[in-house]
């Protein structure tokens, strides 16, 4: 039967406008009213495609799940298997299934390809892994769709895969304590941010669980004239059902709520040497302008009588997408794209010259007051000012607070260079408590 034909017969001709609709529908629910307002600031193809995907797994599988056992199940009233076809039986479920796993697959790609239109981004090879994950699940949900059909009637089957898949694929995402669920279903509920990466590793479980089920069932298709083979089908069947889902837990089972990612994908340009600052291309940020005003902070505050090293390098941060690293001696990782983007650049470089001798402060008079005295030298001080309003306007005492610090600063400037100097490193000592005093004996 040509494929034209074939479509003409097919549920899926029918169940596609609606099918179709509402993934549209989704897609303007959720990318055009939400996504200008979680993107990143760099322009990326897989952070598109991820936020595009997120509310249509369920609906692509549920509905690849649910027409596959409406079509199993009319071949079966029609007699088809009863008719010892000259094909195998696996052929003859292939053809039937191709019209239904066309649309489910559309489901998934037309958004996609939507979205990428939108944001004027071409798809790239670092999005090939998570399309080729939801796309073979769902292929998986169609073989377990038609092998259900097989046995249960199909206005039984139907329906009830149709809201059993799309609710336990929904609600994975939010399965509590155990977050294994989420790493098995098929939905890849984390939207990747600027830098990241899904790993084969990290999809592994995705495929083995429905595709061991999947593979499980296909096997009882399995026509073998000999006996013994016969009756070991059925127990290869769970023992494959049963390996891939074990496996597949034993995989997810100690991940947290993200399946691990690789970061740090970004194509970089850099600028200099001691510091070599190094911002991605995407960005369109000039590594020479950061480089040039990190080295003026450092002036500035070594003209008031602060000395500060700079690292080998100063990276953007972006490129860590949602797990952020912490900065070292040899490297500060800080925002570069968008502080050129805002003229925060010379803020954030401040951020990371003021070091206290601990990992956390205890006393936070202290540490906005040495913040503040830095800000002042650095032409910072109306930023840091306007940040920490905002900031101490969620406490109860954050007005009493606001004005200590900028009284002992006003206070402390009518000193000599010397002496306002001495202050700032007593503060950032002060501003650690016992850890502070333990690291000056």
């Amino acid at each position: 039967m040509r494929f034209a034909a074939l479509v003409r017969t097919s549920s899926a001709l029918w169940a596609a406008p609606p099918a179709l609709g509402l993934v549209l529908f989704y897609f303007h629910v959720s990318f055009s009213r939400d996504y200008e307002f979680t993107r990143g600031d760099i322009p990326y193809a897989l952070e598109t495609v991820s936020f595009v995907l997120d509310p249509l797994y369920a609906l692509a599988y549920a509905t690849a799940s649910s027409l596959a056992a409406w079509e199993s199940g009319r071949m079966k009233r029609a007699g088809v298997w009863a008719s010892a076809p000259a094909r195998s039986r696996h052929a003859i479920a292939a053809h039937a299934l191709l019209p239904v796993l066309v649309l489910a697959w559309a489901m998934l790609l037309f958004p996609v390809g939507l979205g990428l239109l939108s944001e004027g981004t071409a798809l790239t090879p670092d999005c090939v892994p998570l399309l080729t994950m939801a796309l073979f699940v769902a292929a998986a949900h169609g073989v377990i769709g038609f092998a259900v059909g097989l046995v249960v009637p199909r206005l039984v089957a139907a329906p009830l895969l149709a809201a059993g898949v799309f609710y336990g694929v929904a609600s994975s995402a939010s399965s509590g304590e155990r977050m294994w669920p989420r790493h098995v279903s098929g939905a890849f509920s984390t939207v990747l941010s600027f830098g990241e990466r899904t790993t084969w590793t990290a999809l592994a479980p995705q495929f083995l669980f429905t595709g061991s089920i999947a593979l499980g069932l296909a096997l009882l298709g399995v026509t073998a004239r000999n006996r013994g083979v016969r009756a070991a089908l059925p127990v290869l069947s769970c023992v494959v059902a049963l390996t891939g889902t074990l496996a597949a837990y034993d995989i997810a089972e100690g991940w947290g709520h993200t399946a691990p990612l690789s970061v740090g994908h970004a194509r970089m340009t850099c600028a200099g040497s001691a510091p070599r600052v190094c911002v991605p291309v995407a960005g369109g940020a000039e590594p020479a302008e950061v480089r040039a005003e990190a080295e003026a902070v450092v002036r500035e505050l070594a003209a008031a009588g602060v000395r500060v090293t700079l690292p080998r390098t100063i990276s953007d941060s972006v490129v860590n997408g949602a797990h952020p690293r912490p900065s070292t001696g040899d490297i500060w990782w800080l925002p570069l794209t968008a502080g050129q983007r805002d003229a925060t650049t010379r803020y954030q470089v401040l951020t990371r010259a003021v070091r206290f001798p601990c990992a956390s402060t205890s006393d936070e008079v202290a540490s906005r007051s040495a913040m503040l005295w830095a800000a002042g030298n650095t032409g910072e001080a109306k930023r840091y000012l306007t940040a920490q309003r905002e900031e101490l306007a969620q406490y109860d005492n954050g007005d009493e607070v606001f004005a200590l610090i900028k009284e002992r600063v006003a206070t402390v400037r009518r000193a000599s260079t010397a002496a306002q100097a001495s202050w700032y490193r007593s503060e950032l000592k002060r501003a650690c408590g016992d850890a502070g005093r333990a690291g000056d004996t």
